[in-house]
C-alpha cells in the first residue's frame, strides 16, 4: 500500500443547501486540508462548465479521483430510454470535467435510490455504454459498492465486471458495514487477483444505524463507529492495495459551516493507520 493517497471527499464539506457545493466554498476549506481532493459533481455544475474548470484549475489544488453527480444511476436503471439517455449525457460533462481537472478516475453510482438494484438488469446493460464514455476521455470507470435494496454490493460489483471486464471497484466501508461485507471484501480472490479491481475506497464508520432517531441521514466519521480501520488498512495491505483512499463523512457545524479540524483530525487518523500498515503519500497537517 506504499503509493496509496488519501484525499478527502468534497462532499465531507457538503450539506443540503447549495452554499456546499458552490466551488468556491469548497475551494476556501480545500487549501487548508494538506490533501487532494476528490469532487463530488453537483447537477449545477453542468450547466456552468466552463466557469466550474476554471476556479478548479486555477487554485493550484488537484483532482485526481472525480466522483459523478449521483442522479445518473437511477437514471440508467429507468424504464425510459430517454432517461437512459439523459443519464449518459450526464455521464459525458462530468466525465469532460474530470479530465480537464486533470483526474484519472471516475467513480459512479451505478444504481441508487429510490429503485435502488430493482432491475439492477437495466443498470448493467448501460454499463459498457458508460465505461466507453469515460475511456474517451482518458478516464478509468469505478463502480462504487453502495447500498442495495435487492442484492448485496460484492454481488452486484461482481456481475458488473463478469458485464465488463474493464470494470473498476470504488469501496465504501460504511457501506459495505451496512450490508455485513467488510470482512467478506478480503475473502473475495476475484477482486484483487491478477490486476487488481479495487482502485478507490470510500471511508466513512458505521455503528448499525445509518438514519438518526429524528429520520436525518447520520455520517460517522473514522474511529465513531464500530470498523476496526486499522485491521481494514492491514488487510489492504495484505492484498497490496495501491489504489486511492478518500475521507467522505461529512463535517459541517451547525450554523453551516465546514469544520476543517473535524476534516484534519479524520484524514490524520486515516493516515495514521496507513502508517501502522505501510507508510503512504501524503503527509497531514
Amino acid at each position: 500500500m506504499s503509493h496509496s493517497v488519501v484525499l478527502c471527499s468534497t462532499g465531507a464539506g457538503t450539506w443540503y443547501s447549495s452554499r456546499g457545493t458552490d466551488p468556491c466554498t469548497i475551494l476556501t476549506y480545500g487549501h487548508q486540508l494538506g490533501v487532494d481532493l476528490e469532487p463530488l459533481v453537483d447537477r449545477s455544475w453542468c450547466e456552468r462548465l466552463e466557469e466550474v474548470v476554471a476556479l478548479f484549475n486555477r487554485s493550484g489544488l488537484r483532482f485526481p479521483v472525480i466522483h459523478t453527480q449521483k442522479e445518473i444511476g437511477p437514471a440508467l436503471g429507468s424504464a425510459s430510454m430517454e432517461e437512459r439517455v439523459q443519464a449518459l449525457s450526464w455521464l459525458d460533462t462530468n466525465c469532460q470535467l474530470g479530465a480537464r481537472l486533470g483526474a484519472h478516475l471516475v467513480v459512479l453510482h451505478l444504481w441508487g435510490l429510490p429503485t435502488g438494484d430493482t432491475h439492477l438488469e437495466r443498470n448493467l446493460g448501460m454499463l459498457r455504454a458508460c465505461i466507453d464514455c469515460a475511456e474517451r476521455y482518458g478516464l478509468d470507470l469505478a463502480v462504487e459498492s453502495i447500498p442495495c435494496t435487492v442484492g448485496d454490493p460484492l454481488s452486484n460489483l461482481h456481475r458488473a465486471c463478469q458485464q465488463d471486464a474493464r470494470c473498476q471497484i470504488a469501496l465504501d466501508t460504511e457501506f459495505l458495514a451496512l450490508h455485513h461485507q467488510v470482512e467478506a471484501v478480503f475473502a473475495s480472490d476475484w477482486l484483487w487477483r491478477g490486476e487488481q479491481r479495487v482502485r478507490h475506497i470510500h471511508i466513512k464508520d458505521f455503528d448499525g444505524q445509518m438514519l438518526s432517531p429524528d429520520g436525518h441521514r447520520r455520517y460517522l466519521h473514522p474511529g465513531q463507529g464500530h470498523i476496526d480501520f486499522l485491521q481494514f488498512f492491514s488487510d489492504l495491505r495484505q492484498r497490496n492495495f495501491a489504489g486511492s483512499v478518500s475521507l467522505e463523512a461529512i463535517a459541517v457545524t451547525r450554523d453551516q459551516q465546514v469544520d476543517v479540524h473535524r476534516l484534519t483530525t479524520s484524514l490524520r487518523f486515516i493516515q495514521e493507520c496507513m502508517t501502522l500498515a505501510c507508510i503512504g503519500d501524503n503527509e497531514i497537517p
